[in-house]
């Protein structure tokens, strides 16, 4: 259990957090989506203790907090931040890497084949890093944090530079983690991936938390269809669109099923199939129709 309290960071004059409260549970993947520079990384810095929090606490496990040195070193071994490309060492092979966060997390090295062999990495992990292209980098990255086997995972930004394939074995990965009754953070730019396996999504803005997105709970439906700005006036113009419709960032129009009976419905999915050469598609809103929603 992590449980973070009235945190708040601020540089100089500008706050970059202000009085934020999370308590996440081991077992979740939490996403985390913001513009760039908004707070993602400083966030995690101050969970991991790199920066100090102006004021506030972060507290693991109902007992261990960022106050006495025996207490941090107990939140060290429980938790792990992604590793940067840069801190990768060039002479050093894949193999090096993964011994190295075995050794000073998990203090094993047996489940290291496995976690080559599910990330796809036999062929290359014994080469040198500096042979590796950036998506072998990044792999190597998300193994590092496998191999250190950690209860509590911080991954920031970890799919960049991945390509689809690479994108789909690290997403099967992430919800293995979750069946180990792991705690995982996850920043990232690819929205749509966060809605296959995050339990819930955090979005952050102005140093505050402004919307959590759920997934075991019942959402609304909507009808979604991408029409421009013509498109839209001359539908509000002609057919009065219900109240609580959205339209995000000038492309998509949604229009919510809640509170329409089964002829209504009808009658409007009817009405948006004319916009021929658009897919229409109903279901709740995702992480991405969201981040529109919140950011334009």
């Amino acid at each position: 259990m992590l449980e973070l309290k009235n945190l708040s960071v601020a540089y100089k004059e500008k706050q970059v957090l202000i009085d934020l409260s999370l308590t996440a549970e081991q077992g979740e993947i939490i996403g985390l989506v913001a513009p760039n520079g908004t707070g993602k990384t400083t966030l995690f810095n101050v969970i991991s203790n790199a920066i100090k929090p102006t004021s506030g606490s972060v507290t693991v496990d109902n007992q261990y907090t960022y106050q006495k040195e025996k207490q941090e070193l107990a939140i060290y071994r429980k938790l792990a931040t992604f590793p940067d490309q840069s801190e990768l060492f060039e002479g050093l092979s894949g193999v090096d890497h993964l011994r190295l966060y075995a050794d000073m997390w998990k203090g094993s090295r047996e489940h290291l084949p496995a976690i080559t062999a599910a990330l796809k990495m036999d062929h290359y992990v014994k080469k040198k890093v500096h042979t590796y292209s950036l998506g072998m980098r990044q792999r190597l990255c998300f193994a590092m944090m496998a191999a250190a086997d950690t209860s509590i995972m911080l991954l920031d930004e970890v799919m960049n530079g991945l390509d689809i394939e690479n994108v789909s074995i690290i997403s099967k990965q992430l919800l293995d983690f979750k069946r180990q009754n792991k705690l995982v953070f996850v920043a990232s730019h690819l929205l749509k991936n966060l809605d296959l396996y995050a339990d819930r999504v955090l979005y952050l803005r102005d140093g505050h938390f402004i919307h959590e997105q759920t997934y075991d709970e019942k959402q609304i439906d909507y009808l979604k269809v991408e029409m421009d700005q013509k498109q839209y006036s001359q539908l509000s113009a002609s057919h009065p669109l219900p109240e609580n419709h959205l339209y995000l960032a000038n492309h998509l129009l949604c229009v919510p099923l809640e509170q329409m009976n089964a002829k209504q419905q009808t009658e409007w999915i009817e009405l948006l199939l004319n916009y021929k050469g658009k897919d229409l598609s109903i279901g709740p809103l995702g992480t991405l129709e969201y981040y529109e929603k919140f950011y334009g």
